[in-house]
C-alpha cells in the first residue's frame, strides 16, 4: 500500500480478522486513489470514505480484502502507468501466484479519469487476466461507462480551468494565490490578522523569526560566500523550512531568486506542461518517447504582480541575484572533466549516486598534476553535523582504475556479440514489448469503432433522426475522440520493438562489434565510442570501493573485483588474464 500506514487506523476500525468485507469470503483486491495529499487529509472525503465504500461492497459480494491486498495512490495519476500502487496491483493480478479474482473500487474515475482510452484499456486488461472489477458506484452498460468517464474527465479539466481563472481573479484583486506561504511569510487577511479569514482573503505578513534568516542569506551572498558555506551556517544555527528536512542548496537558491522578498509576489508565474523526453537512448531496444509533466516559468509579461511586504530592499535583492548568476557562470563544475561512467554508479553502502571530482596540484618539479576520481555524492555533499545521522564510509577511487576495470569487462562482450543478441531477443519477447503490443491493438480497435460510430451518425442524419446542428455536435465529439486515440497510438507505436526494428538493432550490434574488432577499438576506443557502448550494455553499477568490487546490471551482469588478485589495480592485459564474464546473463 503506497500510503504506508497512514490509514491503518481507518482500516482496523472496519476490518474483521485483518480484512475488509466478509472475513470468511473469497479473497479480493481493493484499490483506492485520491487526487492530492490535501484530499487525503480531509477524512471521510478522501481515502477513509473510499475504504468504507469498498468495505460495504465487499460485504455485499462476500469478498474479503486483507491489508496486503489493499492498494492506494495519493496523486493525480492521470497517466495510469505513473501510479506506483496501481502498477503493483497490475503486476499482482498478472502473476500466477495471486489467489484473488476480483478487485473492489469505489468509482470508475478512481481507476482513471481518462475516458478516451485508459479506462477501457484497464478494464479490458483485467478481463484478460480473469479479474472482475466491482464498483461501489455501479454502471450498467458500456454506454453508461463511457458517459460516466467522459463526465469525470471533463469535470477534472473544467475544475482545473476554474481554479486557474479563480487564481488570476484573486491575484488581480490584490491577494496572494499561495496556499502555503513562502519561507519568511505567514498568511494573514486584509486586516493583517491570522485565522480562518486568511484562507480566502489571503495576504502576506512577515514572519519575523524566518525573515531574520532570509535577510542573513542575502547578506552572506553579498559578502561573497558560496551556497555551500551559507548552507553550513544555516544548518548549524537555524531549523530548515517546514517543508524540508534539512537546508539544501536548491532551497537557498530558490529563496534568493524569489521576487516576493523584494515586495513583489508573482502570481501566474508557473504553469504545468507536458513535454516529450527520450529514455533508453543508446540502448539495444532503441529510444522510447515518454510524456512527462514539468512546471515551467511563464513569460514575464504573463505574471501578475501582487505587492507584499518586502523583507530585503530591491537593490539588495537584485545585487544578490547578480552575484548568484555570476557564481553559476564561473563555477568550476562548468569546466569539469568528462567522466565515462556518469549517472551509472550507485554506492553499495548508502545507495547514493557517485559523482566526479578533480584537483590540480603543482609538484616540486614544477609539473602540473591533475587527479581525477569518483566518490560517493552523499558522503561528500554532507556537512559534518549532517553526517552524524548517517555516515557513509566509502572511499573515493581513481577514475582510471574504475573505468579500466569496467571497460575490461565490456571488452570481452564486444568480442562475443552473441551475448548482446541474446539479451536483445529477451527484451523483444519480454513483458514490456508484449504490453505495448496489447495497447496498440486496443487503440486500433477503439479507432475502428470510432470510425464506425461516425458512419452510423451520418446514416442517422440522412434518416432525419436529428437535425444538422445536433449531427455537427455529435460528430465533433466522435472525431475529437478519434484524433486523441490516433495521437496516443502514434506515440505508443514509437516504443514498440517490431520484428523489423529487432532485426535492424541486431545488425547494428553485429556491425559495432565487427568494426570494434577490425579497427582496434576494443583495445583503444575513443572516449565517446566507449561511452555509447557502455550505455548500451550497462544500466547500473553498484560500487563498493572499500571491499574492492563492483556489480553490473543490464545486458552484462555479475559481480567483479576492481583490483586484480585483490592488490594491484585492474589493468587491460592479455585477454586470458581478464576477469571472466559469467555466462548467466
Amino acid at each position: 500500500m503506497s500510503i504506508s500506514n497512514t490509514f491503518r487506523t481507518d482500516f482496523d476500525a472496519l476490518a474483521q480478522n485483518n480484512a475488509l468485507g466478509s472475513s470468511e469470503g473469497e479473497l479480493a483486491f481493493g484499490y483506492l486513489r485520491v487526487s492530492s495529499a490535501a484530499q487525503a487529509d480531509e477524512g471521510r472525503s478522501g481515502l477513509p470514505r473510499q475504504m468504507m465504500h469498498i468495505h460495504e461492497v465487499a460485504v455485499k459480494n462476500g469478498l474479503k480484502i486483507p491489508w496486503d491486498y489493499l492498494y492506494a495512490d495519493d496523486d493525480s495519476g492521470f497517466e495510469f502507468e505513473d501510479r506506483a500502487s496501481l502498477s503493483r496491483l497490475r503486476k499482482a493480478y498478472k502473476s500466477n501466484k495471486h489467489q484473488a479474482h476480483s478487485v473492489v473500487i469505489e468509482d470508475l474515475d478512481r481507476l482513471s479519469r481518462n475516458a478516451d482510452w485508459h479506462q477501457g484499456y484497464l478494464l479490458d486488461e483485467m478481463k484478460q487476466y480473469h479479474l472482475t472489477p466491482i464498483f461501489w458506484k455501479k454502471f450498467t452498460s458500456r454506454v453508461e461507462r463511457a458517459v460516466m468517464g467522459a463526465i469525470a474527465q471533463d469535470g477534472m479539466e473544467q475544475a482545473k480551468k476554474r481554479m486557474a481563472e479563480g487564481n488570476i481573479h484573486k491575484a488581480k484583486s490584490g491577494r496572494v494565490t499561495a496556499r502555503v506561504p513562502a519561507y519568511g511569510y505567514k498568511l494573514v487577511d486584509s486586516q493583517g490578522k491570522e485565522g480562518e479569514a486568511a484562507k480566502k482573503d489571503t495576504h502576506y505578513g512577515i514572519c519575523e523569526e524566518e525573515a531574520l534568516v532570509v535577510r542573513l542569506i542575502f547578506q552572506k551572498m553579498l559578502e561573497g560566500l558560496p551556497l555551500r558555506q551559507i548552507k553550513g551556517i544555516l544548518h548549524e544555527n537555524y531549523p530548515p523550512p517546514p517543508q524540508s528536512t534539512t537546508w539544501r542548496h536548491k532551497t537557498i537558491h530558490n529563496i534568493i531568486q524569489n521576487p516576493a522578498y523584494k515586495g513583489e509576489f508573482a502570481a501566474n508565474r508557473r504553469t504545468e506542461v507536458k513535454i516529450p523526453i527520450t529514455i533508453n537512448e543508446g540502448s539495444l531496444t532503441g529510444p522510447v518517447i515518454k510524456m512527462i509533466k514539468r512546471r515551467v516559468i511563464r513569460p514575464r509579461e504573463e505574471w501578475i504582480i501582487v505587492p507584499v511586504p518586502a523583507i530585503v530592499s530591491i537593490e539588495k535583492w537584485e545585487l544578490a541575484n547578480t552575484v548568484l548568476m555570476k557564481n553559476a557562470k564561473m563555477s568550476k563544475r562548468n569546466g569539469r572533466y568528462s567522466y565515462l561512467l556518469t549517472g551509472l554508479i550507485r554506492c553499495a553502502t548508502c545507495g547514493h549516486s557517485y559523482v566526479g571530482g578533480s584537483r590540480k596540484r603543482i609538484l616540486k618539479s614544477g609539473k602540473k598534476n591533475l587527479t581525477i576520481w569518483y566518490r560517493c555524492g552523499k558522503k561528500h555533499s554532507q556537512l559534518p553535523a549532517e553526517m552524524e545521522e548517517f555516515i557513509c564510509d566509502q572511499s573515493q577511487i581513481s577514475h582510471k582504475i574504475l573505468e579500466q576495470a569496467i571497460w575490461s569487462i565490456v571488452y570481452q562482450v564486444l568480442l562475443e556479440p552473441q551475448i548482446l543478441i541474446t539479451a536483445l531477443e529477451k527484451e523483444f519477447r519480454g513483458e514490456r514489448n508484449e504490453q505495448t503490443t496489447r495497447k496498440i491493438a486496443f487503440l486500433e480497435k477503439q479507432i475502428k469503432a470510432s470510425k464506425f460510430e461516425d458512419k452510423k451518425l451520418y446514416k442517422a442524419y440522412l434518416a432525419e433522426v436529428f437535425d444538422e446542428t445536433e449531427f455537427a455536435t455529435r460528430r465533433k465529439l466522435v472525431t475529437e475522440k478519434e484524433k486523441k486515440l490516433s495521437e496516443e497510438l502514434k506515440k505508443i507505436t514509437k516504443s514498440l520493438i517490431s520484428p523489423e526494428h529487432f532485426e535492424a538493432r541486431k545488425q547494428s550490434i553485429l556491425l559495432i562489434c565487427n568494426n570494434a574488432k577490425e579497427n582496434g577499438l576494443v583495445d583503444n576506443a575513443p572516449f565517446e565510442i566507449k561511452k555509447n557502448i557502455i550505455k548500451t550494455v550497462i544500466e547500473k553499477i553498484t560500487l563498493n570501493v572499500n571491499e574492492g568490487w563492483f556489480e553490473l546490471e543490464g545486458i552484462i551482469q555479475g559481480k567483479y573485483p576492481i583490483y586484480k588478485d585483490g592488490k594491484k589495480p585492474f589493468r587491460r592485459e592479455a585477454r586470458k588474464n581478464l576477469v571472466p564474464v559469467p555466462n548467466n546473463f
